[in-house]
């Protein structure tokens, strides 16, 4: 029995901020790319496996270890020219027109500058490629129909580079097929409809993968029943849908537009004075959150001993036909910093009070008039 092989082809719709040994330089890496899909694998595991230690010990057998090698080794071929946006280059629509909007830049916080001025280089979108998946003659079937279920929800949720997580980069699947079948195992969903279907289809149980939920919230990001999926929005072009998505999300957290986090406001003020109880309700969006007042005050809130907590809230654009891009907001809770953990509020520790991501189902959902007009809810 020879190697079993998935074929898959893929688009990126948006601009892609993806580096390797030099950050600065933009670039398609195959190790990239499969820690992405070890991510999604994970995701989805641990409902079937229900226990982290399950988890590493069956990644370890497919994907590889320090003891071991992998059973799947990905092959990329990358279009014969890729065009790229040089640092402190502006940012447009298309590589055209005017600045990309300030809902663009938002979600692009740490890659682009305020101005739409890129911090550092990008790879312009769309891009096509091939990415090939060989596994090794005596794996087992359920692996790969784990990791095909990995790369779906990758192109359904996810996207490759700097954030990925606010819609960067977003990766998606045009085609997927296996070598010892006649169909394809996946294909880009042409419409609204189409797109709902694939997500549901992807955790149906009785469908070909049977996806678990994990029960209660999950240590890891991973698929459980407190995960949540929405399409929240369509338009005919991915950046400025992005950027739409961008807006409302500012808007939202804004003090001065929304008053929502008024709380917010006043508790951040009390902390430049060395007054902490508590932290912001916004760090379920992540962390760390610069803040900046306008006397000139800035303060941090961070956990006390990690770099950064990831958000919980994936956006990703979505692909459906040649002028028509749906946006797919999906919120994968779980528990948000390690159990001990503090938030550092102004430069005080503080207990992590996350309750229940409120605050990232409101924003989906709006409050009093529908935030996305169009919203569907998938799951």
């Amino acid at each position: 029995m020879g190697m079993t092989r998935l074929k898959a082809d893929f688009r990126i719709v948006t601009p892609l901020f993806m580096g390797g040994a030099n950050p600065q330089s933009a670039e398609l890496r195959v190790p990239s790319i499969k820690g992405v899909l070890r991510f999604w694998w994970r995701a989805l595991a641990l409902g079937r496996l229900d226990s982290v230690e399950g988890v590493r010990a069956e990644e370890a057998r497919i994907f590889g270890s320090t003891k071991g090698q992998s059973s799947v080794k990905l092959r990329l071929s990358p279009p014969k020219k890729i065009s790229r946006l040089k640092k402190k280059s502006v940012l447009n629509y298309n590589g055209v027109g005017d600045v990309v909007g300030e809902g663009a830049r938002y979600l692009g916080y740490g890659v682009i500058e305020a101005s739409g001025v890129l911090v550092r280089q990008c790879i312009e979108y769309p891009l096509e490629g091939v990415l090939e998946l060989l596994f090794r003659p005596n794996i087992l079937k359920d692996d790969i129909k784990s990791v095909e279920a990995a790369l779906i929800a990758m192109s359904l949720f996810g996207g490759l580079g700097s954030r990925s997580r606010k819609g960067y980069g977003s990766f998606n699947l045009t085609n997927l097929t296996k070598d010892d079948e006649t169909e394809p195992v996946f294909t880009m969903p042409s419409d609204l409809d189409g797109l709902k279907g694939a997500i549901l289809s992807l955790f149906d149980l009785n469908d070909r993968y049977k996806i678990m939920p994990y029960h209660g919230c999950p240590p890891y990001t991973a698929f459980s029943e407190m995960t949540r999926i929405d399409i929240i929005d369509e338009g005919d072009e991915p950046l400025k849908l992005l950027n739409s998505i961008g807006e409302k999300m500012m808007e939202y957290r804004s003090y001065q537009k929304s008053k929502t986090f008024y709380d917010d406001h006043h508790l951040l003020r009390a902390a430049i004075n060395g007054d902490v109880i508590n932290h912001p309700r916004r760090v379920v969006f992540g962390l760390p959150n610069n803040y900046h007042f306008s006397d000139g005050e800035k303060p941090i809130v961070k956990p006390k001993t990690h770099d950064r907590r990831a958000s919980p809230l994936f956006i990703h654009i979505q692909q459906l036909n040649k002028d028509q891009y749906a946006a797919i907001a999906a919120i994968f809770p779980a528990d948000f910093l390690p159990k001990g953990e503090k938030i550092v509020v102004g430069g005080s520790p503080v207990d992590v009070n996350v309750n229940g991501y409120k605050v990232l189902h409101e924003f989906i959902d709006g409050k009093g008039t529908p935030r996305f007009a169009s919203r569907v809810r998938v799951i």
